[in-house]
């Protein structure tokens, strides 16, 4: 019964009744859409820093639609009307090929739908059709055309781009979420138990448990320089309403928690900053007489203390950074709210576990999985401008060594090469810090590390 109500209540949350639209600027925040505003989902996508994509409702007029903006959240337009009956909950953009969008959408028949787009949402069709009314929480897979998405207990697994679904077996036993995390890394959680799986979801085990200073997980996430670092988001309420919520950090794995400074809000939503992990964004839902004021958090250390971004709405439910970490979106009930965000000078900060190299342009960074599930980050030692290594479990014994060149006198591109003295899973990822531009190279488990020589990593122009 507990896990009912809570989805109940989260869908609330998500789904809110809301007064008369009212356009709103404040503490640079500001909103000019949708025309659906009770937004419950927001997605960015992987090479475009001004698109965003947001799934909007009326319940009243039992009415919900995709939307697109072209320009930073200033103009909206619609890109799908969803079916009678039908409302939208979750939207991935695939990291890997801008142009497939998926789109989940319980229904009040009892059902609900899974449904792909290969062309940037100009069309969408009907994937999986889903028995029950639940859910649905989408994660990307380690390629192209590659997604999962949970619903309620169930869990399927698409490697065509949305065409075909195939239901995975799992060990969920409430109504489950997913996470993704770096090496191919995917999480499942639910309001109090966390499951890994390191093989796209052939297997999984315990990873750990809710904090048990508030045991109600509304969101995980993991982040995208260091596996072991998870973010906890809760939530709980009981029979005299609000109970506790905030922001919970593991540096294990989620086997441990420790609170961090964000407490006393109904948490829904936590998003890091791939370009620069260390800041992280948090929202806390509202709902008249039963949650406190929430609102929109952010974090410059890892999620370890956070500061009020003064969002001029009572909460929000869900957040989406742009490529490059410069705009913020906030899903609310009376719109998408975007702020602009200072994201400093374009180029790299060095530390234990980030590389920056051709005159502090390009961020490497390494990730690194065992056949056990055991994970960890690559350790970073600068050798010269161009080049660099990382160690993995003894700071004696070097992995992965990588250089990032300028060849744009040859062939009007950055080269990147990389050698391994390993043969454990691997995941390196480079980044143009002043474009946003990023490359991931995987390197299989048990398998011996394959050199890379990429000669058209990155334009010049």
């Amino acid at each position: 019964m507990r896990s009912n109500t809570r989805a109940a209540l989260l869908f609330l949350v998500l789904l809110p009744l809301a007064p008369a639209r009212a356009f709103a600027q404040s503490a640079g925040w500001a909103t000019f859409g949708p025309a659906l505003f009770q937004v419950d989902a927001i997605a960015t996508p992987p090479d475009d820093d001004t698109t965003a994509y947001a799934a909007g409702s009326d319940a009243t007029a039992n009415q919900s639609a995709i939307f697109v903006t072209p320009d930073g959240g200033f103009t909206w337009t619609t890109v799908v009307q969803a079916a009678t009956g039908e409302f939208y909950n979750d939207i991935l953009v695939d990291p890997y090929d801008s142009a497939t969008l998926y789109a989940g959408a319980p229904g009040t028949g009892g059902t609900t739908s899974i449904y792909w787009s290969g062309n940037t949402g100009g069309s969408w069709t009907l994937g999986q059709s889903i028995p029950a009314y639940c859910l649905p929480s989408f994660a990307p897979g380690s390629a192209a055309g590659a997604a999962f998405v949970s619903c309620g207990t169930s869990l399927y697994a698409t490697a065509d781009a949305g065409r075909t679904w195939q239901s995975l077996p799992n060990p969920f036993t409430e109504p489950t979420r997913l996470a993704a995390g770096p090496g191919g890394l995917l999480f499942g959680y639910g309001a109090t138990k966390i499951f890994r799986s390191p093989d796209g979801g052939s297997t999984w085990t315990a990873a750990g448990s809710a904090p048990a200073g508030c045991a109600g997980l509304n969101a995980l996430r993991v982040s995208p320089s260091d596996a072991s670092l998870l973010l906890a988001g809760t939530g709980v309420t009981g029979p005299t309403g609000f109970q506790c919520g905030g922001v919970f950090r593991s540096t294990n794995g989620g086997a441990t928690w420790t609170a961090a400074s964000l407490a006393g809000v109904f948490v829904t939503d936590i998003d890091f900053d791939s370009n620069n992990p260390s800041r992280v964004y948090a929202s806390a839902g509202y709902l008249a007489g039963i949650l406190p004021k929430g609102g929109v958090y952010t974090s410059a250390d890892g999620g370890a203390t956070w500061s009020d971004l003064l969002l001029p709405q009572n909460g929000a439910t869900r957040l989406a950074l742009s490529q490059r970490g410069d705009i913020l979106y906030a899903a609310t009930s009376l719109g998408v709210y975007q702020l602009a965000i200072a994201v400093g000078p374009s180029t790299c900060t060095p530390d234990d576990v980030t590389l920056c190299l051709d005159g502090a342009r390009f961020r490497v960074r390494v990730t690194w999985a065992k056949p056990d599930g055991t994970i960890g980050p690559g350790h970073a030692a600068s050798l010269t401008g161009d080049t660099g290594d990382f160690w993995f479990f003894d700071s004696s014994n070097i992995e992965v060594i990588v250089k990032v060149l300028e060849g744009c006198s040859s062939n009007s591109h950055r080269w990147v090469f990389a050698s391994g003295l390993t043969n454990v899973q691997v995941t390196m990822t480079v980044t143009d810090t002043q474009t946003g531009a990023a490359k991931t190279y995987t390197n299989p488990q048990g398998t011996a590390f394959v050199p890379i020589q990429d000669t058209s990593a990155f334009s010049c122009h």
